[in-house]
This record gives C-alpha cells, structure tokens and sequence, in this order.
C-alpha cells in the first residue's frame, strides 16, 4: 500500500467512524468537522481521479515514445506502413483500421494498410472500399471523433459507415510539417471498449510520428533508388553526362547547342594480328579490361566518354559541363592512357598473352553537343568537323604516340612539349593540316578543381 492509498484508507475509516456516531447521538460531533472530513474525503476521490489520468497519460507517452522509436528503425516505406498500422492499433487501443496514402504526384487518396475491415466499409453499390471519413479528414485536415456513430449526425452523410458495426471511430491527418501524406482511421464496434475524446491528442502525436517515419523512409528509399540508378548509368556514362541526367530527370529533349569542346580518339594499332589467335571470350575479357583502364583515366580528367567503337574509344572534355582548359584536360588523359596503356601490355606480357601498342589523337573546336538520335533512342554525343579532324589526328598519327592539330596546341603550348610534324593531308580534306606529336605536358596545380593558367592567353 502506498502512502496515497493509506491517507484513503485512514480518511475513509474516520468517516465511517463519524457517520456510526453521529448515527447513534447527532450532537456527538460538530457539523463543521463533519463538512471538513467529507470535503477532505471529496478531494481525495478528485486527487485520486487525477492521479489515474496522469498515470495514464504517462502510459501512453511511454507507449508513443515506444512506437515512435519502432517506426524510425524501419527504413523501408512498405514494411513500415504495416507496422504503423498494428502500432496505432495497439497505441490507441482501437479494434481495426486503416491507413489512407496520398500517392506521390498525382495526390490521390489509396488505401495503403488495412487491418480487420473485412467488408465492414464496403460501398454498397460498388462494393469498394469506402474511405468517406478518411478522405474528408484528410481535405479537410481535422481530426474526427464520435464516441457514438450511430447517434452522430455527421456520420449520417457516410452511408457505408451507417450500414457498418463500428461504434466509437477516431480518424487524424497524417501530416509532415504542412503537407498532407494521408489520413490515419480507427474504430471500435459495439460492444468493445470506446474511445476518449482525450486519445485525440495522442492519436495526433502518433500520427505526427507516423509521419515524420514515413518521410524519413520516402528519403531513404529516393537516395538508394539514385544510387542505384547512378550505379547503373556509370556502366555506360560518364559522371558528367550522370550529373545532367539526374540533375534534368525526365526533362530530356532532343537537340544540341554550339560549344568548344576537345575530342580524342584512341585506337589498337595492328588489332587484326592481335586478335586473330584470340577465342572471342578471350578477347573480350583482355578487351574489357584495356576499356577499364581508358575509362578510368578518362574520368579521372573530367572527360565524357562517348562511346566504344569496335577497338577505338571516343571521349569528350568540355561538354556537357563547360569546361574552359578542355584541351589541357583532354592531352593530359591523351598521355596518361598511353602510360596506363604501357602498364597493362607489360602485365600481360608478363601473364604470356598477346600485347599490342595504340595511338591517339586529339582536336579542339566548336561541335554541336546535345542529345541526338530518336525519341525512343537517344544518345548524347558531339558532331561536327572538329569531330572528324580529331579522328584524322589519330589515324595520323604512330605507335604509342599522341597527335593534335594546330588547333589544339593553340590552346596548350604555354604547358606541353611538342615535336612539330609539320603540314598533312588528312582524307576529306582540302587543304593541309600542322601536326604536333606532344611529348608531355604539366599544367599548373588547380585551384579549387580548375586549372589555372601560368600566363594570360595571346
């Protein structure tokens, strides 16, 4: 027994003392002692009646913190649905219910979760699933509360809730911040305990935690569906063309736009004699890591990789995201592919498969640069003259050497060594073309991710 419910005890037997007193000799015991000991007994039962409901109260803040620490460890939007479902149920002491979704865009209302409805709300013409109330809650955005539906005029416009059993309903918004995520519905039917209009507050904050929960799992499952889908697009694109695609999400149109862009082009020397004692999946397991390594130096130089063709690779430094030293960029990875490219003929030398030598060219110019092809099928890519003269640079050029044209070199001689090769005639072309075979180069250090030039330009 705890001190409360001894003082209960000791005030009571005093009163039923004085009543058997007073009961026998009336005058025994002044009247004011009398009033005095049945106000202090009326406090008591008051004291006694606030005690219960703090109690209570206490209970169902310890039951919200609990379920509110449940909901923010499930990550997944579908599981943790269902498990706001059975923990609203089990918080708000409600029989049934369900739970009521805004989908994503369009605002519509779809019934999410549901626990023992059965037919309960079926529409009698439809036989769908009615969600009256839960829609009115949600546009309206107050809660509803009726400890007794059936003598509740507001309940009478529901006909599905009319024909059901449910007695005692109660049905908050589930809201985050001051956007609208869906309504959260429950009911008890006669013959089950009711609800307290007290437990709105509690359903409020319950659904407050639904729905930071559920914003939390939204979040998380948008940040691994970018994940994934960067991981999937990083098979065929190059980061910077992923960073567009992303940043434009489905806001893609076909057409392009004028840019000074550099393009290489690199190629296997001798690739017929090197392939023909190859079975196709050796090849193509030798082949993919030589891609591999390209790759990866070409993204190191914040280049595009536009594209495989056969035993060639095309890139891209300076579009889509402008970038003012493409052409630095662009003979930097030039270089740094022939040196990787070395590592790797030495490495299957050493493990006795065959080796071959590529060569690389390199142009610098304006292209048209945007998304080409077909609605259907599109493709990002440059096109244009300047394009075609880097493919001649590379032809053009010797094993394990990289070539650029005069265009180019304009554009790098402040930071690259170069042996001048003097004029060629390219194929399509009229006039000759100056070449320079580049021996190195050494751009300043970059600031803040950009190459900064040691000197103004002439």
């Amino acid at each position: 027994m705890d001190s409360f419910e001894l003082v209960e005890e000791i005030v009571g037997n005093r009163s039923r003392a004085i009543y058997e007193v007073r009961r026998d000799s009336p005058d025994a015991i002044p009247s004011e002692i009398t009033g005095h000991v049945g106000r202090i007994a009326d406090a008591i039962v008051d004291v006694k009646r606030q005690v219960g409901s703090l109690r209570r109260a206490g209970q169902d803040l310890e039951n919200l913190l609990e379920a509110s620490n449940a909901l923010n460890r499930e990550r997944n939007l579908a599981p943790l649905l269902e498990l706001i479902m059975d923990s609203a149920i089990k918080t708000l002491n409600a029989e049934r219910g369900f739970l009521v979704m805004k989908k994503m865009g369009t605002g519509a209302l779809d019934v999410s979760v549901a626990r023992g409805m059965g037919e309960a709300l079926a529409d009698e013409e439809t036989g769908e699933f009615s969600t009256g109330i839960a829609s009115t809650v949600a546009h309206e955005g107050k809660p509803f509360f009726t400890a007794n539906s059936k003598g509740d005029e507001r309940v009478s416009e529901f006909a599905s809730v009319m024909r059901s059993d449910a007695r005692a309903i109660l049905c908050v918004p589930v809201n985050f911040q001051d956007r609208n995520l869906g309504t959260l519905y429950l009911d008890n039917r006669a013959g089950t305990p009711g609800f307290t209009e007290d437990l709105l507050r509690l359903a409020a904050s319950f659904a407050s935690a639904a729905a930071g929960a559920i914003e939390n799992a939204r979040l998380y499952e948008s940040i691994q569906a970018e994940t994934a889908k960067r991981a999937s697009l990083s098979r065929y694109l190059s980061p910077t063309v992923i960073e567009d695609i992303l940043k434009r999400g489905d806001d893609f149109e076909l057409g392009g736009s004028t840019v000074d862009c550099s393009v290489l082009f690199s190629d296997v020397a001798g690739f017929t004699s090197f392939s023909e004692n190859l079975q196709p999946g050796e090849l193509v397991l030798l082949m993919n890591e030589y891609f591999t390594v390209l790759a990866n130096v070409i993204f190191e130089n914040h280049g595009t990789l536009d594209k495989f063709i056969g035993d060639a690779t095309m890139a891209i430094f300076g579009a889509p995201v402008s970038e003012p030293d493409h052409a630095i960029y662009a003979v930097k990875a030039g270089l740094e592919m022939l040196e990787a490219c070395h590592a790797l003929m030495a490495k299957w030398e050493g493990e006795g498969k065959p080796t071959f030598q590529m060569r690389m060219g390199v142009n610098s110019g304006p292209v048209i640069a945007g998304n080409l092809g077909s609605p259907q099928r599109m493709d990002y890519t440059v096109i244009g003259d300047a394009v075609n003269l880097a493919s001649r640079m590379e032809t053009s050029s010797e094993r394990g050497t990289l070539c650029i044209s005069e265009y180019t070199w304009n554009l790098i001689k402040e930071f690259a060594r170069a042996e001048d090769k003097g004029p060629i005639m390219v194929k399509g072309k009229s006039e000759e073309f100056r070449v320079y075979h580049v021996l190195s180069i050494d751009p300043p250090k970059r600031d803040a991710d950009y190459v900064q030039r040691a000197s103004p330009r002439v």
